[in-house]
């Protein structure tokens, strides 16, 4: 292999609320055999299942921002940073001290507070996939935190106030940044797309100057600023714009199809 393409998933291949597009499709499908193809996302591993079906993956895939790199073809993981235990009991507390919403990614499924609001992503996801695809969503035992998996590798905080976001960016065991609109999300502190496709081009044994990584939010600023090169998408903030080496078209205007066309 002598390059790798690695893109975000939500607003870079797909555009909300849509699919992908055939003209991206296709981009992705005529790659040449000496070109590898894989993701990295904020999601679960548990909810990329349907994606590396889609896409045909082979290599591993960077889930969770990068708070780990699943191998799909043998379940397992190939790296992962996990929030230490007692890290989860103390942030789990608080947020439900504050009543905030919040859903938990561990090897066992997604955890979920029982009276959430939030939860048509991942039960939209099930319905939209096979029985064996779909993600184990887990009732959060409030009065019971012990009872919590210990690989823990994200927290995804609904509505947070910036008071909260504040207060958690000062602890040094979390790492917290963005992957959507009006959500944090919270991994153990180094856990980063970068740091991940760092550890993904080493398991390949391709220099970091061959992978290309696309994106378009604040979740994916470190896969610009590890030494790969960074694809800002033309839907990008100019913030996120200003860290890529280069920039393409919008994901509705097949960004990533037109920058493996014209621009790598």
């Amino acid at each position: 292999m002598k390059k790798l393409i690695v893109c975000d998933i939500d607003n870079t291949l797909l555009p909300a609320g849509g699919k992908i597009s055939s003209v991206t499709s296709e981009a992705l499908a005529s790659l040449g055999p000496d070109t590898g193809f894989t993701i990295a996302t904020g999601r679960s591993f548990h909810v990329v299942r349907k994606f590396v079906e889609d896409f045909d993956l082979k290599l591993p895939v960077i889930t969770s921002n990068g708070a780990q790199l699943y191998d799909y073809e043998n379940e397992t993981s190939l790296f992962e940073t996990l929030i230490p235990p007692a890290t989860v009991q103390k942030l789990l507390k608080k947020l439900l001290d504050e009543d905030f919403d919040f859903v938990a990614y561990a090897d066992a499924g997604i955890y979920f507070r029982p009276k959430s609001e939030h939860l048509a992503f991942f039960k939209n996801y099930n319905a939209s996939v096979r029985p064996e695809q779909r993600a184990p969503m887990i009732p959060l035992s409030e009065e019971d935190l012990t009872a919590l998996s210990k690989k823990i590798t994200k927290v995804l905080v609904y509505f947070p106030t910036e008071e909260l976001t504040a207060s958690l960016s000062k602890w040094k065991t979390l790492e917290v940044t963005a992957s959507m609109h009006r959500v944090i999300d919270i991994m153990a502190s180094g856990a980063t797309k970068g740091n991940a496709v760092v550890a993904l081009a080493k398991h390949l044994d391709i220099p970091l100057s061959s992978v290309y990584c696309f994106g378009d939010g604040d979740n994916d600023v470190s896969m610009f600023s590890c030494g790969a090169v960074g694809v800002a998408m033309g839907n990008a903030s100019e913030k996120v714009k200003a860290q890529a080496s280069l920039v393409t078209r919008s994901c509705e205007e097949d960004g990533v199809a037109y920058a493996l066309k014209n621009l790598i």
